[in-house]
């Protein structure tokens, strides 16, 4: 029988295996985004464009987002969580309100960073905004399944959401500090 700190390591290095192949989904789908998705870049090229090419695409998160509060309310007038206290006793029920609150917080920042890469990127570069929400569907999709079954391989859908974010958060950052030298 492994001990605790066994079953702790074995656990942690679930995770890491999982973030590393997330990792490199995103990194493959990072250098492919050009290609992938040229074909739906806009055609003009004016922020007001750019700007509504962002926000269309933000239609993913809100729709991962928008499952989870579904999937929430309709566990919510189960027998076993119906009183609506702080802690439901459905552990899916408690699943779901994790995924939406994490959802929220990784919407807000996908929304953030696009409609940033949408006034800074160069027209051809757009193309990573349909491949951050193709990514950030994905992940959302694999971390609440994750979840649900073995709460340690919600890493690979983390990884899948975040990484990309964080990206364009530092390109974003360095392309600010570019300019402003």
């Amino acid at each position: 029988m492994p001990t605790h700190d066994a079953a702790f390591r074995r656990k942690q290095a679930i995770g890491v295996a999982l973030a590393l192949a997330a990792a490199l989904v995103v990194t493959l789908v990072g250098l492919r985004a050009t290609t992938l998705f040229a074909a739906v870049l806009p055609d003009a090229d004016d922020i007001a464009a750019r700007l509504a090419f962002a926000v269309r695409w933000l239609l993913a998160p809100g729709c991962m987002l928008l499952a989870g509060v579904q999937v929430a309310a309709s566990r919510g007038f189960h027998p076993d969580a119906i009183d609506g206290t702080p802690t439901p006793r459905s552990h899916a029920l408690e699943i779901a309100l994790r995924y939406n609150r994490n959802t929220v917080e990784q919407t807000l920042l996908a929304a953030i960073a696009w409609l940033g890469l949408a006034v800074s990127a160069s027209h051809a570069a757009l193309a990573f905004i349909p491949a951050m929400a193709a990514l950030f569907v994905a992940g959302r999709v694999t971390f609440w399944i994750g979840y649900l079954a073995y709460p340690i391989a919600r890493a690979f859908g983390m990884v899948l959401t975040a990484l990309p974010t964080i990206v364009a958060y530092v390109w974003l950052l360095a392309h600010a500090a570019m300019r402003a030298a």
